[in-house]
Parts: C-alpha cells; structure tokens; sequence
C-alpha cells in the first residue's frame, strides 16, 4: 500500500522546514507520494502565507527537488487556497495560474457578504483572536459564524471544485466545547449538509491529523462522528498530517489510517498524475 501525504507546508509560507527538508523526511519515513501545498498567497498582510513575489522561487525549489528525487519518491505540486467570501473566491483559477497538480481548499477566514474586507480568523494558536473576532464580526453569535463557515465551504465547492477539502470542521479547535458540541442538533445539521454537498461534487476529504498531534483538539478533523457519516454517504478519503516541520511529517499517520479501516473504510484516494484508489490493508 502507499503511503500518502498531499498536505504539507515549509518555510516558503509558515512552515518551520525548507521544501526540501520536508521531503527527505518523508522519505526516511517511508512516503511513496508527497505534495507540497504552501498557503497561496492572500490580497492582505499576513505571516501564513507565501508572498507572491516568491512563487517563481517555489515552483522552481518543487521543480529541482522532483529531478534530484525522483527515483526515491513521487513528488506533487499543490497549494492550499483559501476561499474568502468576496475577497478570494476564484481560488480555481488561481490553481491553474500556477500549474499545480491538484489543490486544497480550505477556509480560514470565515467571512459575511458585506462591503468589510474584515474576516473572523478560526486558526492559529490564539484563542483569544478566534473569541475576539467573534463577538466584534458575529455579535458573539456562535451559530451565525459556523452558519458562514459552513456556507462558505459549501460554496467554495459549488464554485470551484477543489481537489481536497481541507479540515472540513476546524471551527471546533478553538471552540473546545465551550459554544457547541458535536451533538448539537443546529451545527451536526450544517455538517451533515456539507458532507451532502461533498458527496455531490465528489470531493475528496482529507483526514487531518494535526489537531490531534498539535494537542489543540481531541480529535481528528472531521471528527470520528462525521467520517463515519462520510462513509455511508461515500464520500472519498486522503490522509493528511498538515505538517509544518520535518518532523510532523508522518505524525499520527497510522492512527488515522488505523481508524479509517475501523470505520469501515476499504480505499483511500491517492494522485499520481490523475486522481486513483488503493485499496487499504
């Protein structure tokens, strides 16, 4: 079986490794197939994304690295593009600007239809930007944020079809149960409504280790609870560890393959030149 990682970052964006640190580690720890998927670049200041006056730069690096390697590894060129409602919303365009392979969509900045280019930020490693910016954009109201989060990837799908869907409900980390559970009749409503629509357009969803290693969440994005329900809709899976550092590129890999097939999974989605299944052992 293949191992398989299409979501990794380095120092080209807020990764802690180069590219090519990020790639012999992936071999040492016995990746067959690897994407590279840096933030693109986002039309305001940031410390998260690559800078658009080094995308030359990157797809050069990409470029050498899949010569020097490539009798030991299949390499990808990917980005995670994020899907900003009226601001960044022809993020499948940008892809093919670029050339990539494939990409992730993702939403970070979780953002109404209005004139403010203001947008609630649901990452990071401070809480208190995520309950900040919630009161000062949504008036405190948990259920009209996740309403936009959730509608906005929705959209993001409808519009632009990506390849990965990327930690479809990153909404919990900083919530941390204090708002709303997974049992909370109005948000597994919006969940549920997502996954209909990533049956529909066949998205592929990432399970995405990261919370779990970072200790930031008690689980994986999705959660246990909505993979499950990904697998009776049949709703394709990839495993991803979001890594930003050499050594987070495999963490908690096995886990998530591990409760994959527990949950009945049989195949996870691979890319090599075209989107294919394996079958999982």
């Amino acid at each position: 079986m293949y191992k398989t990682n299409y979501h990794s970052h380095s120092t080209f964006c807020d990764g802690k490794s180069t590219m090519e640190a990020m790639v012999v580690a992936a071999i040492e720890h016995g990746f067959s197939h690897w994407g590279v998927s840096s933030h693109a670049p986002v039309p305001f200041p940031n410390t998260f994304a690559i800078k658009q006056e080094d995308i030359k730069a990157y797809l050069g690096e990409f470029k050498r690295l899949k010569e020097i390697y490539s009798d030991r590894i299949h390499l990808y060129l990917g980005m995670e593009l994020d899907f900003i409602t009226d601001i960044m919303e022809n993020i499948k365009e940008q892809a093919k600007d670029y050339g990539l392979d494939y990409f992730i969509g993702s939403v970070h900045q979780v953002k109404e239809h209005n004139d403010s280019m203001d947008s609630w930020f649901i990452d990071g490693h401070d809480q208190g930007i995520y309950d900040r910016e919630l009161k000062e954009l949504f008036d405190n109201d948990i259920r009209r944020g996740c309403e936009a989060y959730f509608s906005q990837q929705i959209r993001m799908i409808e519009t632009n079809k990506p390849d990965i869907l990327g930690h479809c409900d990153k909404i919990t980390m900083h919530n941390k149960g204090r708002f709303f559970t997974n049992d909370t009749p109005w948000y597994e409503e919006m969940v549920r409504s997502l996954l209909d629509t990533v049956k529909q357009y066949d998205i592929i969803t990432e399970i995405n280790t990261r919370g779990l290693y970072k200790k930031r969440n008690d689980d994986f994005y999705p959660a246990l609870k909505w993979l499950r329900i990904a697998k009776e809709k049949g709703i394709k899976i990839t495993i991803s560890t979001d890594c930003h550092k050499a050594d987070e590129t495999d963490l908690f890999y096995q886990q998530a393959l591990d409760s994959a097939k527990a949950i009945g999974f049989t195949h996870i989605s691979y890319f090599e030149n075209e989107w294919k299944e394996q079958k999982i052992d």
